[in-house]
C-alpha cells in the first residue's frame, strides 16, 4: 500500500504546476461592514444584515440598527455567516500551535470538504511589520482535530499526526520534504479512500 502510494505522488509531485504554484491570497477580515447573512444558534433563520466580525464577535447593522449601535454577539452564539461568497463558521477549542494559546470559540473561512474534514481557514493578523498567518483547520462536527501551519515542515508534521491511523500515509508525510501545503486536497481525499476502504475493517 506504501508503494502504490509512493508512485500515486510522484506523478502528483512530477506535474508541470507543482514547482509553480503561485502565492495564494490571504483573505484578511474586513475593516468596514460589507453585506451577507448570518444565523445564529437560538435563531435558525438567515437574516441578511450588514455585518463585521473579529476573533471574538459578529457585529450586525440592519434596518433597526445603524452602525454606530450594531448588535454584537458572541462567537459561541452565533452558527454561521456569509459575507459576498465566502460562508464562515464557528469552532471550538482551538489550540494555535504558534502562540500555544487555546481559543475557546473561532470564525474560519470555510474552503471544501474532502477526507471526512471540514476544511477551514483561520487568518492571524499579527502586529505591524509583520504579515498575516494563514492557518488551515481540519474540522469534524465543529471540533478541530489539526491545526496545519503554513510552514512546509510545519504541515507536514501536524497532517502526519492528524492522519495517523494511515501509517502509510502518515509516515509519508514525515518524511517527504517535497509535499507542500498546496497538495492538502489530495491527500486528504486519499486519507478518504483508505478510510472508506481498509479504515472501516
Amino acid at each position: 500500500m506504501l508503494k502504490r502510494y509512493k508512485v500515486g505522488l510522484f506523478i502528483l509531485m512530477a506535474g508541470p504546476g507543482a514547482a509553480q504554484t503561485p502565492a495564494p491570497t490571504v483573505h484578511l477580515p474586513p475593516t468596514s461592514f460589507r453585506g451577507g447573512a448570518y444565523q445564529l444558534k437560538a435563531h435558525p433563520d438567515w437574516k441578511r444584515a450588514k455585518l463585521l466580525y473579529d476573533d471574538h464577535n459578529l457585529s450586525v447593522s440592519d434596518a433597526d440598527h445603524k452602525q454606530a449601535y450594531a448588535l454584537v454577539y458572541p462567537a459561541d452564539s452565533v452558527r454561521a455567516f456569509t459575507i459576498g461568497r465566502d460562508t464562515f463558521s464557528v469552532v471550538h477549542d482551538v489550540d494555535m500551535p504558534r502562540s500555544s494559546q487555546r481559543l475557546r470559540n473561532l470564525f474560519v473561512r470555510n474552503l471544501y470538504h474532502r477526507g471526512g474534514f471540514q476544511v477551514a481557514e483561520y487568518v492571524a493578523v499579527m502586529p505591524s511589520p509583520q504579515p498575516p498567518l494563514v492557518y488551515t483547520l481540519l474540522a469534524e462536527a465543529g471540533q478541530v482535530r489539526a491545526v496545519l501551519p503554513p510552514n512546509n515542515v510545519q504541515f507536514r508534521l501536524a497532517l502526519a499526526k492528524a492522519l495517523l491511523d494511515y501509517t502509510a500515509l502518515s509516515q509519508q508525510l514525515e518524511l517527504d520534504p517535497k509535499i507542500i501545503p498546496e497538495q492538502l486536497p489530495e491527500l486528504l481525499a486519499a486519507y478518504g479512500r483508505w478510510k472508506a476502504t481498509s479504515g472501516s475493517k
